[in-house]
């Protein structure tokens, strides 16, 4: 019955002008897309100018910086606006994506991890897909939280390789920083497989010379801290303020520019709370944006902001339902 109930409504928005009245009435909030990865497979980069055909035809593409300036002095923003953001900022970006990017005028907002960049670490969740991907086991146990019992995974065939890496990377998230770097230096051990002291070319960075290209050709860069911690789990100011404040200074460092946009790693609420809010305040960023699903209007809070996620690989029309505001979700307002 469910599944009768949602093709109606569907069918409704998509054949029905159910869509433009969604985006009729969510026209005077604000949407910030969330990117992360743009895998090299058949078919990214048509998906991904498909979804940018629909965006340039439905609505009005902003900066984050407008939309810093909108919510600080009240400026008006066109009707539907929507911005790209981008997280961490790995080096497919550039390789498989930018091109698109370039071909249809979508500014955009990337968010860097400036340890990423130093090359002094790798992003965590690469190294597990990689690890299980690797491993020449059959299956593995391995205990998700401290003192707990192991949990048997099995990896025999492909699927279940995907579906262990989706799981195991959901826990960890859950792990304080200090377990979590316990389990990541005992997992190569538990799958016996080896980790390569850098990321392969699908997991690697962008390099600086390759950000500052990036920048003078209107790319806006924002900081994603150090390490990518979550940052409410960080007790001590002064290192919060060395993780978002570090990050700003050195890709100012690279880029000879101010650093006005910050993103919180993970993102999600309890991932960042009001003492990370002040110490990015602190830090004079103009900007912050969450993981948290939304739209926004003009009194939100530019530490607060919500996000829509998105990925070339969505169906076409979960895209353009997200986008519209047709899915539920909170108006991020006053």
């Amino acid at each position: 019955m469910k599944k009768v109930a949602k093709s109606i409504v569907r069918t409704l928005l998509h054949e029905g002008g159910g869509l433009h009245d969604v985006r009729f009435w969510n026209r005077n909030a604000f949407r910030i897309l969330m990117y992360h990865d743009f895998p090299a497979i058949p078919g990214m980069e048509k998906a991904l100018a498909k979804q940018f055909e629909h965006i340039n035809r439905f609505y009005h593409v902003v900066t984050m910086s407008e939309i810093a300036t909108h919510l600080r002095e009240g400026s008006p923003l066109p009707k539907n606006a929507l911005a790209v953001t981008i997280d961490d900022g790995g080096r497919d970006f550039l390789l498989s994506a930018y091109p698109v990017f370039k071909a249809y005028k979508i500014p955009v907002t990337l968010y860097l991890v400036s340890g990423f960049l130093d090359k002094k670490l790798w992003l965590w969740w690469d190294q597990v897909e990689l690890l299980i991907k690797e491993s020449h086991l059959m299956s593995f146990h391995l205990p998700l939280s401290p003192g707990a019992r192991p949990i048997k995974f099995v990896i025999e065939t492909p699927a279940q390789r995907e579906q262990v890496i989706d799981l195991v990377k959901e826990e960890m998230k859950k792990l304080r920083e200090e377990e979590r770097l316990r389990l990541m230096h005992e997992l190569p051990g538990i799958l016996d497989a080896e980790l390569p002291r850098d990321p392969p070319p699908h997991m690697e960075p962008l390099d600086w010379s390759e950000v500052r290209q990036l920048s003078k050709d209107g790319i806006e860069i924002g900081a994603h801290t150090v390490t990518h911690p979550i940052l409410s789990r960080i007790s001590n100011y002064d290192e919060l303020l060395a993780e978002i404040g570090g990050s700003k200074k050195r890709i100012e460092e690279e880029l000879q520019t101010p650093v006005k946009h910050f993103c919180f790693p993970y993102g999600r609420l309890g991932h960042f709370n009001e003492e990370t809010v002040r110490a990015v305040e602190q830090c004079q960023f103009d900007t912050a944006v969450t993981a948290e699903w939304g739209l926004n209007t003009q009194g939100a809070n530019p530490f607060k902001l919500l996000r829509l996620a998105a990925d070339p690989t969505l169906p076409e029309h979960y895209f353009q339902e997200a986008l519209a505001g047709a899915h539920p979700q909170m108006i991020r307002g006053q």
